[in-house]
C-alpha cells in the first residue's frame, strides 16, 4: 500500500488490533493488522499517523548519520568509545584474546587466525562489559534520588530503541551501542527508562518527572540525536 508516497508493508496477523512499525535502518513501513481492519481502515490509520512515522524516519537517520556503522577491524581503524574516537591497535600473539583501552587507543590481543568475525565478537564483548561495569554505580545512585528500585538492569543490542523498561517485573534493558557514546546518554536513557517505574506513558506527568531529576535530559537526548556536540 502507498500512503502520502510512502511504501507500506501490510502483514495480516490473528490479531485484534491494527500496529505500525519504523524499521531500520531506512526506516521501512510495517503495519501488522487483524483480520477487522480494512484495507481503508489501515489507510486512514497510516494517514492518521504520518507525523509520527515521519518523525521516526527523522529519528533513525540522525542514529545513522550521528554514529555511522563501525568500520572493518584492521589495524589503525578508528572506533568510537564513550564518545571518544580511538585508533584501534591489534597485536598478534600468544595469550587471551580480547580489548582493552590503554594508552589513547583500543588494544586488541588475537590470535594470528583470528578474522573480522572473531575480532568483531572481541570488540563487541569488550563493549559490553564496559557498559555491564557502569549500570551498578548509576542504578545505585538514582535509586535513592528518584524513590525507585531496579531489580535487574542489563545491556543488550537493540535494532530501535535506546532502552526499554518492563515496571511489573522493574526490569531495565539498555542498548548495548550506548557504550559508544559519551556516559551522559547512558546516564540519560538510564533515568528516561527508570522514570517510567513511576509512569509508564510518555505523558506530562512523565517530562514533569524527566525534568525534576535531570533537568539537562534534552541536551543530552540532542547529543545521543547528533544534534549537538559534546
Amino acid at each position: 500500500m502507498v500512503v502520502a508516497e510512502l511504501s507500506v508493508a501490510i502483514e495480516r496477523k490473528a490479531i485484534r488490533h491494527c500496529y505500525i512499525r519504523v524499521t531500520p535502518p531506512e526506516g521501512a513501513v510495517r503495519v501488522s493488522a487483524g483480520p477487522a481492519y480494512s484495507d481503508a481502515a489501515i489507510r486512514a490509520l497510516v494517514t492518521s499517523r504520518l507525523p509520527w512515522i515521519r518523525a521516526q524516519r527523522e529519528r533513525l537517520q540522525r542514529r545513522e548519520e550521528a554514529m555511522p556503522a563501525e568500520p572493518a577491524l584492521s589495524d589503525g581503524a578508528r572506533l568510537h568509545f564513550q564518545g571518544t574516537v580511538y585508533p584501534l591497535r591489534i597485536v598478534i600473539g600468544p595469550g587471551k584474546s580480547g580489548v582493552r583501552c590503554l594508552n589513547g587507543e583500543l588494544q586488541m590481543t588475537s590470535t594470528p587466525e583470528s578474522d573480522e568475525a572473531t575480532r568483531r565478537r572481541l570488540l563487541e564483548g569488550f563493549y559490553r562489559r564496559e557498559a555491564k561495569a557502569r549500570l551498578p554505580a548509576l542504578v545505585a545512585h538514582w535509586e535513592p534520588i528518584m524513590g525507585v528500585q531496579v531489580n535487574d538492569a542489563r545491556v543488550r543490542r537493540m535494532k530501535t530503541l535506546w532502552g526499554s523498561c518492563n515496571p511489573q517485573a522493574q526490569r531495565i534493558w539498555l542498548n548495548l551501542d550506548l557504550i559508544r557514546y559519551p556516559h551522559t546518554c547512558l546516564e540519560y536513557v538510564l533515568v528516561h527508562e527508570m522514570v517510567h517505574l513511576l509512569e509508564r506513558g510518555h505523558n506530562a506527568r512523565f517530562y514533569g518527572l524527566m525534568d525534576r531529576f535531570l533537568p539537562d535530559w534534552r541536551r543530552r537526548r540532542a547529543l545521543l540525536n547528533g544534534r549537538c556536540v559534546d
